[in-house]
């Protein structure tokens, strides 16, 4: 039957017996504190970016958007991020439940007829080269998943800030590119270089978070 185990780690239709999530804690209460605690460290950047840097320039650049009244479409982006990360708590309970672990990012069911056993599910392939290529592929599907977002806080922060945009831009992108690599070696690895490049992106959506409150507040 399809609970029986196979082989190490998957039952008899191939899905792993233990999802990578850690157990015993919610995944929306995982999101929400790591989200929380990642926020404040990058909005505390973008403030210090802002009170050290060149604060009176960027103050021109802020009565700017307080006089086109702005500072609303800086702060409705925050409102698009916490509409993703309502979409991502939703996906994550899924996989955690479906004990789908990345880089799978669908489920296939093979056809058989009604008096046969069923066939196992449809995975990617993990190993060898095939392997690689996969997780290769799935990274270069998480840069461009994560573009449309980055594209506009690089417009709207490179507006305000725009040196610091250019700095913290370059950073995510070289980021990017060890994300990508260390995934394809193996799935962890893409751990390190996503989550410094999410700090990069953190940072330029402090900064637009900071120039959208100071410009409606005015």
């Amino acid at each position: 039957s399809g609970d029986e185990q196979a082989s190490p780690g998957v039952d008899a239709r191939g899905i792993p017996l233990k999802s990578d999530f850690p157990e015993g804690l919610p995944v929306p209460a995982l999101y929400v504190i790591f989200t929380t605690v990642f926020t404040t460290i990058c909005l505390g950047i973008a403030f210090a970016i802002y009170k050290f840097g060149s604060t009176e320039k960027y103050d021109k650049k802020i009565e700017l958007l307080t006089a086109y009244d702005l500072g609303w479409v800086y702060l409705v982006m925050f409102a698009v991020k916490l509409g993703m990360f309502g979409i991502n708590i939703n996906l994550g309970v899924a996989r955690k439940a479906a004990k789908v672990n990345v880089p799978d990012q669908q489920v296939y069911k093979v056809h058989t007829p009604d008096d046969a056993s069923p066939l196992g599910f449809v995975l990617m392939e993990s190993e060898g080269d095939l392997g690689r290529f996969n997780r290769a592929q799935r990274a270069y599907m998480n840069y461009l998943e994560s573009a449309p977002l980055f594209f506009v806080y690089v417009l709207l922060a490179g507006f305000v800030f725009p040196f610091p945009t250019f700095v913290t831009g370059f950073y995510y992108a070289v980021m990017r590119i060890v994300a990508a690599v260390g995934y394809t070696q193996e799935p962890k690895g893409r751990m390190a270089g996503n989550m410094l490049g999410n700090l990069g992106s953190g940072v330029l959506e402090g900064m637009v978070i900071i120039a959208g409150v100071k410009a409606v507040m005015v």
